[in-house]
Protein backbone atom coordinates (compact mmCIF):
# COMPACT_ATOMS: atom_id res chain seq x y z
CA UNK A 1 0.00 0.00 0.00
CA UNK A 2 1.67 3.02 -0.94
CA UNK A 3 0.54 7.09 0.15
CA UNK A 4 1.68 10.24 -1.10
CA UNK A 5 0.92 13.15 1.42
CA UNK A 6 1.56 16.36 -0.40
CA UNK A 7 0.39 20.27 -0.37
CA UNK A 8 1.61 23.37 -0.96
CA UNK A 9 4.54 25.70 1.19
CA UNK A 10 2.76 26.22 4.37
CA UNK A 11 -0.02 23.78 4.82
CA UNK A 12 1.89 21.92 6.81
CA UNK A 13 2.48 18.94 5.38
CA UNK A 14 5.60 18.15 7.59
CA UNK A 15 3.44 18.68 10.69
CA UNK A 16 1.14 16.13 9.37
CA UNK A 17 4.10 13.71 9.31
CA UNK A 18 4.79 13.91 12.46
CA UNK A 19 1.58 13.45 13.87
CA UNK A 20 1.75 10.04 11.91
CA UNK A 21 4.93 8.55 13.67
CA UNK A 22 2.47 8.34 16.53
CA UNK A 23 0.52 5.92 14.67
CA UNK A 24 3.39 3.87 13.72
CA UNK A 25 3.79 5.36 10.40
CA UNK A 26 7.12 6.48 8.88
CA UNK A 27 7.21 8.96 5.75
CA UNK A 28 9.60 8.86 3.42
CA UNK A 29 10.86 12.89 3.10
CA UNK A 30 11.35 13.45 -0.82
CA UNK A 31 12.91 16.62 -0.34
CA UNK A 32 15.64 15.28 2.64
CA UNK A 33 16.32 12.20 0.04
CA UNK A 34 16.94 14.71 -3.11
CA UNK A 35 19.38 16.29 -1.13
CA UNK A 36 21.00 13.30 0.54
CA UNK A 37 21.16 11.45 -3.15
CA UNK A 38 22.56 14.67 -4.63
CA UNK A 39 25.03 14.35 -1.99
CA UNK A 40 25.90 10.70 -2.16
CA UNK A 41 25.29 9.66 -5.55
CA UNK A 42 28.35 9.27 -7.92
CA UNK A 43 25.95 8.64 -10.82
CA UNK A 44 23.50 11.60 -10.25
CA UNK A 45 26.71 13.93 -9.68
CA UNK A 46 27.67 13.03 -13.02
CA UNK A 47 24.17 13.82 -14.55
CA UNK A 48 23.66 16.81 -12.78
CA UNK A 49 27.26 17.91 -13.83
CA UNK A 50 26.63 16.59 -17.19
CA UNK A 51 23.46 19.65 -17.15
CA UNK A 52 24.94 22.27 -14.73
CA UNK A 53 28.34 21.85 -16.05
CA UNK A 54 31.13 20.97 -13.75
CA UNK A 55 30.83 24.06 -11.48
CA UNK A 56 27.76 22.58 -10.17
CA UNK A 57 30.15 20.46 -7.69
CA UNK A 58 33.39 20.93 -5.82
CA UNK A 59 34.60 17.93 -5.28
CA UNK A 60 31.75 16.28 -3.84
CA UNK A 61 30.00 19.37 -2.10
CA UNK A 62 27.12 20.43 -4.11
CA UNK A 63 27.32 24.55 -4.93
CA UNK A 64 23.74 25.52 -4.29
CA UNK A 65 23.83 29.14 -5.19
CA UNK A 66 24.41 27.26 -9.11
CA UNK A 67 22.19 24.84 -9.14
CA UNK A 68 19.54 27.60 -7.82
CA UNK A 69 20.65 30.07 -10.74
CA UNK A 70 19.73 27.18 -13.37
CA UNK A 71 16.45 26.55 -11.74
CA UNK A 72 15.37 30.04 -11.40
CA UNK A 73 16.58 30.91 -15.04
CA UNK A 74 13.35 28.74 -16.47
CA UNK A 75 10.79 26.54 -16.02
CA UNK A 76 12.31 23.84 -18.88
CA UNK A 77 15.35 24.34 -16.82
CA UNK A 78 13.29 23.35 -13.12
CA UNK A 79 12.00 20.11 -15.74
CA UNK A 80 15.55 19.12 -16.65
CA UNK A 81 16.75 18.76 -12.98
CA UNK A 82 13.37 16.99 -12.17
CA UNK A 83 14.10 14.48 -14.58
CA UNK A 84 17.46 13.72 -13.36
CA UNK A 85 16.98 13.91 -9.75
CA UNK A 86 13.19 12.54 -9.56
CA UNK A 87 13.99 8.52 -11.17
CA UNK A 88 17.15 8.23 -8.55
CA UNK A 89 14.53 9.55 -5.37
CA UNK A 90 11.74 7.56 -7.15
CA UNK A 91 14.09 4.27 -7.46
CA UNK A 92 15.49 5.43 -3.72
CA UNK A 93 11.70 5.29 -2.37
CA UNK A 94 10.77 2.16 -3.78
CA UNK A 95 13.82 0.57 -2.42
CA UNK A 96 13.32 2.20 0.97
CA UNK A 97 10.70 0.20 2.27
CA UNK A 98 8.88 2.56 3.05
CA UNK A 99 5.16 3.03 1.91
CA UNK A 100 4.28 6.61 2.99
CA UNK A 101 5.61 9.39 1.11
CA UNK A 102 5.87 13.04 1.27
CA UNK A 103 6.20 16.03 -1.74
CA UNK A 104 5.26 19.19 -1.99
CA UNK A 105 5.36 19.01 -5.82
CA UNK A 106 3.91 15.48 -6.28
CA UNK A 107 1.94 16.64 -9.31
CA UNK A 108 3.76 20.49 -9.91
CA UNK A 109 6.91 17.92 -11.07
CA UNK A 110 5.14 15.36 -12.90
CA UNK A 111 6.43 12.90 -9.62
CA UNK A 112 2.81 10.67 -9.52
CA UNK A 113 3.94 9.96 -12.57
CA UNK A 114 6.70 7.72 -11.48
CA UNK A 115 5.42 6.18 -8.46
CA UNK A 116 1.99 4.86 -8.29
CA UNK A 117 -0.17 5.32 -5.35
CA UNK A 118 -3.25 3.62 -3.90
CA UNK A 119 -4.20 7.50 -2.11
CA UNK A 120 -3.06 10.89 -2.13
CA UNK A 121 -3.64 13.15 0.85
CA UNK A 122 -3.91 16.40 0.43
CA UNK A 123 -3.04 18.52 3.38
CA UNK A 124 -5.03 22.13 3.22
CA UNK A 125 -5.11 25.16 5.64
CA UNK A 126 -6.31 28.93 4.41
CA UNK A 127 -4.11 30.97 2.29
CA UNK A 128 -3.30 33.75 5.10
CA UNK A 129 -2.38 31.34 7.42
CA UNK A 130 0.04 30.02 5.35
CA UNK A 131 1.73 33.19 4.24
CA UNK A 132 1.80 33.63 7.91
CA UNK A 133 3.40 30.43 8.64
CA UNK A 134 6.23 30.74 6.03
CA UNK A 135 6.77 34.04 6.79
CA UNK A 136 7.81 33.17 10.76
CA UNK A 137 9.35 29.86 8.98
CA UNK A 138 11.78 31.24 6.69
CA UNK A 139 12.47 35.06 8.04
CA UNK A 140 10.78 36.39 4.62
CA UNK A 141 8.78 39.07 2.99
CA UNK A 142 4.83 38.59 2.64
CA UNK A 143 5.73 39.58 -1.07
CA UNK A 144 8.31 36.61 -1.29
CA UNK A 145 6.07 34.39 0.12
CA UNK A 146 3.05 35.18 -1.99
CA UNK A 147 5.84 34.41 -5.24
CA UNK A 148 6.66 31.31 -3.68
CA UNK A 149 3.35 30.10 -2.96
CA UNK A 150 1.93 31.55 -6.59
CA UNK A 151 4.90 29.38 -8.50
CA UNK A 152 3.13 25.73 -7.07
CA UNK A 153 -0.42 24.72 -8.16
CA UNK A 154 -2.75 26.00 -6.84
CA UNK A 155 -4.12 24.41 -3.43
CA UNK A 156 -7.44 23.91 -4.94
CA UNK A 157 -6.38 22.02 -8.27
CA UNK A 158 -4.06 20.16 -5.14
CA UNK A 159 -6.90 18.92 -3.68
CA UNK A 160 -9.06 18.28 -6.89
CA UNK A 161 -6.30 15.60 -8.18
CA UNK A 162 -5.74 13.76 -4.23
CA UNK A 163 -8.32 11.01 -3.14
CA UNK A 164 -8.21 12.73 0.94
CA UNK A 165 -7.53 15.81 2.13
CA UNK A 166 -6.61 16.51 6.18
CA UNK A 167 -7.40 20.07 6.79
CA UNK A 168 -4.89 21.91 9.08
CA UNK A 169 -6.16 25.18 9.66
CA UNK A 170 -5.45 25.12 13.80
CA UNK A 171 -9.61 24.45 14.66
CA UNK A 172 -9.69 20.95 13.30
CA UNK A 173 -8.46 17.74 15.22
CA UNK A 174 -5.55 16.37 13.31
CA UNK A 175 -5.39 13.18 15.07
CA UNK A 176 -8.84 12.58 14.55
CA UNK A 177 -8.43 13.12 11.27
CA UNK A 178 -5.42 11.31 10.69
CA UNK A 179 -7.41 8.02 12.55
CA UNK A 180 -10.27 8.68 9.69
CA UNK A 181 -7.99 8.79 6.80
CA UNK A 182 -6.08 5.46 7.98
CA UNK A 183 -9.61 4.18 8.68
CA UNK A 184 -10.72 4.89 4.96
CA UNK A 185 -7.76 3.95 3.34
CA UNK A 186 -7.69 0.36 4.89
CA UNK A 187 -11.64 0.15 4.44
CA UNK A 188 -11.00 1.45 0.89
CA UNK A 189 -8.50 -1.49 0.50
CA UNK A 190 -10.12 -4.27 1.75
CA UNK A 191 -12.40 -3.96 -1.41
CA UNK A 192 -10.31 -4.14 -3.76
CA UNK A 193 -8.39 -7.08 -5.40
CA UNK A 194 -5.22 -7.09 -6.06
CA UNK A 195 -3.93 -9.24 -9.59
CA UNK A 196 -0.49 -10.05 -10.04
CA UNK A 197 2.37 -11.45 -11.89
CA UNK A 198 5.45 -13.02 -10.61
CA UNK A 199 8.61 -13.23 -12.59
CA UNK A 200 10.15 -16.64 -13.44
CA UNK A 201 6.57 -18.31 -13.10
CA UNK A 202 3.48 -19.14 -15.31
CA UNK A 203 0.17 -17.55 -14.98
CA UNK A 204 -1.44 -15.18 -12.91
CA UNK A 205 -1.98 -14.93 -8.59
CA UNK A 206 -4.21 -13.31 -6.52
CA UNK A 207 -3.04 -11.59 -3.25
CA UNK A 208 -4.52 -12.82 -0.23
CA UNK A 209 -2.89 -11.90 2.44
CA UNK A 210 0.06 -8.82 2.68
CA UNK A 211 2.46 -10.21 5.92
CA UNK A 212 5.29 -7.92 7.48
CA UNK A 213 7.69 -10.49 5.64
CA UNK A 214 6.00 -12.25 2.67
CA UNK A 215 2.68 -12.27 0.87
CA UNK A 216 0.03 -14.84 0.54
CA UNK A 217 -1.14 -15.35 -2.87
CA UNK A 218 -3.07 -17.83 -4.94
CA UNK A 219 -3.03 -19.22 -8.56
CA UNK A 220 -5.87 -17.82 -10.87
CA UNK A 221 -6.89 -21.26 -12.27
CA UNK A 222 -8.88 -23.90 -11.21
CA UNK A 223 -6.55 -25.56 -8.52
CA UNK A 224 -6.01 -22.03 -6.69
CA UNK A 225 -2.97 -23.40 -4.95
CA UNK A 226 -1.60 -21.02 -2.51
CA UNK A 227 2.04 -20.28 -1.83
CA UNK A 228 4.17 -17.31 0.08
CA UNK A 229 5.86 -14.84 -2.35
CA UNK A 230 9.47 -13.07 -0.38
CA UNK A 231 11.07 -9.86 -1.30
CA UNK A 232 13.34 -11.31 -3.84
CA UNK A 233 10.64 -12.14 -6.30
CA UNK A 234 9.73 -9.69 -8.56
CA UNK A 235 6.16 -9.08 -8.00
CA UNK A 236 4.16 -6.51 -10.05
CA UNK A 237 0.61 -5.71 -9.76
CA UNK A 238 -1.35 -5.71 -13.19
CA UNK A 239 -2.94 -2.35 -11.92
CA UNK A 240 0.59 -0.85 -12.10
CA UNK A 241 0.88 -1.38 -15.81
CA UNK A 242 0.88 0.57 -19.03
CA UNK A 243 1.27 -0.33 -22.53
CA UNK A 244 3.47 2.48 -24.18
CA UNK A 245 1.93 4.70 -27.36
CA UNK A 246 2.93 7.33 -29.90
CA UNK A 247 1.31 9.27 -26.78
CA UNK A 248 0.51 8.74 -23.23
CA UNK A 249 1.20 5.60 -21.53
CA UNK A 250 -2.22 3.94 -21.54
CA UNK A 251 -3.37 1.55 -18.08
CA UNK A 252 -3.33 -2.01 -19.08
CA UNK A 253 -6.68 -2.15 -17.86
CA UNK A 254 -7.64 0.00 -20.69
CA UNK A 255 -6.21 -1.95 -23.00
CA UNK A 256 -7.76 -4.69 -21.43
CA UNK A 257 -11.06 -3.37 -21.68
CA UNK A 258 -10.41 -2.66 -25.11
CA UNK A 259 -9.40 -6.25 -26.32
CA UNK A 260 -12.78 -7.37 -24.35
CA UNK A 261 -15.09 -5.29 -26.27
CA UNK A 262 -13.29 -6.67 -29.55
CA UNK A 263 -13.98 -10.25 -28.33
CA UNK A 264 -17.15 -9.92 -27.02
CA UNK A 265 -15.63 -10.32 -23.33
CA UNK A 266 -14.58 -14.53 -24.75
CA UNK A 267 -11.19 -16.04 -24.96
CA UNK A 268 -9.32 -14.39 -27.76
CA UNK A 269 -9.64 -15.39 -30.73
CA UNK A 270 -6.22 -15.52 -32.11
CA UNK A 271 -3.88 -18.55 -30.96
CA UNK A 272 -0.94 -16.02 -29.80
CA UNK A 273 1.06 -19.04 -29.46
CA UNK A 274 1.18 -19.95 -33.06
CA UNK A 275 0.69 -17.00 -34.65
CA UNK A 276 3.26 -14.70 -36.47
CA UNK A 277 4.91 -11.81 -35.71
CA UNK A 278 2.92 -9.88 -38.53
CA UNK A 279 -0.66 -11.22 -37.09
CA UNK A 280 0.01 -10.66 -33.70
CA UNK A 281 1.04 -7.02 -34.65
CA UNK A 282 -2.33 -6.46 -36.82
CA UNK A 283 -4.46 -7.93 -33.93
CA UNK A 284 -2.89 -5.46 -31.73
CA UNK A 285 -3.18 -2.49 -33.80
CA UNK A 286 -7.20 -3.43 -33.90
CA UNK A 287 -6.92 -3.03 -29.71
CA UNK A 288 -4.39 -0.14 -29.41
CA UNK A 289 -3.93 1.61 -32.53
CA UNK A 290 -1.48 3.87 -31.63
CA UNK A 291 1.09 1.55 -29.82
CA UNK A 292 4.45 2.33 -29.72
CA UNK A 293 5.80 0.03 -32.54
CA UNK A 294 9.50 -0.09 -31.54
CA UNK A 295 9.33 -0.20 -27.70
CA UNK A 296 6.12 -2.73 -27.68
CA UNK A 297 7.22 -6.15 -28.99
CA UNK A 298 5.81 -9.05 -29.74
CA UNK A 299 6.45 -11.13 -26.69
CA UNK A 300 4.38 -8.06 -24.88
CA UNK A 301 1.72 -8.99 -27.38
CA UNK A 302 1.70 -12.60 -26.59
CA UNK A 303 1.48 -12.01 -22.14
CA UNK A 304 -1.42 -9.62 -23.07
CA UNK A 305 -3.43 -12.02 -24.64
CA UNK A 306 -2.49 -14.45 -22.54
CA UNK A 307 -3.20 -13.03 -19.41
CA UNK A 308 -6.39 -11.47 -20.89
CA UNK A 309 -7.23 -15.31 -21.58
CA UNK A 310 -6.44 -15.95 -17.77
CA UNK A 311 -8.99 -13.16 -16.17
CA UNK A 312 -11.85 -14.24 -18.67
CA UNK A 313 -11.60 -18.19 -18.18
CA UNK A 314 -11.80 -17.08 -14.26
CA UNK A 315 -14.77 -14.95 -14.98
CA UNK A 316 -12.94 -11.26 -14.64
CA UNK A 317 -14.64 -9.38 -17.39
CA UNK A 318 -15.01 -6.12 -15.82
CA UNK A 319 -11.33 -4.84 -16.14
CA UNK A 320 -11.80 -0.90 -15.01
CA UNK A 321 -13.24 -2.71 -11.73
CA UNK A 322 -11.02 -5.00 -10.97
CA UNK A 323 -7.49 -3.40 -12.02
CA UNK A 324 -8.46 0.48 -12.31
CA UNK A 325 -8.05 2.85 -8.95
CA UNK A 326 -11.12 3.63 -7.74
CA UNK A 327 -10.19 7.18 -6.90
CA UNK A 328 -8.31 8.28 -9.48
CA UNK A 329 -5.06 6.69 -8.38
CA UNK A 330 -3.37 3.83 -9.98
CA UNK A 331 -3.57 0.89 -6.97
CA UNK A 332 -0.21 -1.21 -6.12
CA UNK A 333 -2.04 -3.17 -3.39
CA UNK A 334 -5.01 -4.72 -3.36
CA UNK A 335 -6.67 -7.11 -0.73
CA UNK A 336 -9.70 -9.53 -0.68
CA UNK A 337 -12.50 -8.48 1.65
Amino acid sequence: MRVAITGGIGSGKSYVCQRLARYGIKVYDCDAAAKRLMRSSASLRQALKALLGEGVYEGDVLQKQVLATFLLASEGNKQRVNDVVHPAVARDFEQSGYEWLESAILFDSGFDRRIHFDAVVCVTAPLELRIQRVMARDGISREKTLEWIQRQLPQEEVLRRSSHEIVNDGSHDIDIQIKNLIYNIQKTLQKMETILSIAGKPGLYRLLLKGKQNLIVETLDEKKRRMPTFANDRIISLADISMYTDAEDVPLWKVLKSLGEKEGSKPCSLNYKKASGKELREFFAEVLPDYDRERVHDNDIKKLIQWYDILVNNGITDFEKTLAPTEGDNVEDRTDA
